[in-house]
């Protein structure tokens, strides 16, 4: 569970620094003439596309572990159950024997 949760925020942090990166290129592309860059790059595109890539990297390996996770979910929600309605059994006679 901590994988997912861990997978989750580094995704979250990331997505939102997406947005600065890009104003710096454009800020960088607007400023500085002579920027040592790769010739024919386009540095948006790479941008967009790397959020893309985060994106569908991310939401696999997120479908990965809820599909492993989901059956023990169920199945301790089922055990939390039956622990509950014992515990609820066990009050009803403990009840009882003081009337």
């Amino acid at each position: 569970m901590t994988h997912l949760r861990d997978v989750k925020q580094i995704k979250d942090i990331t997505m939102e620094q997406f947005p600065m990166m890009k104003d710096t290129i454009q800020l960088l592309k607007k400023h500085i003439e002579h920027v040592e860059m790769e010739p024919n790059v386009d540095y948006n595109l790479k941008c967009d596309t790397a959020k893309t890539t985060l994106s569908e990297i991310s939401e696999k390996a997120m479908r990965q572990v809820k599909e492993q996770i989901l059956p023990l979910q169920k199945m301790e929600g089922d055990n939390v159950k039956e622990r509950k309605e014992h515990f609820y059994l066990r009050v009803i006679k403990f009840k009882n024997e003081f009337q």
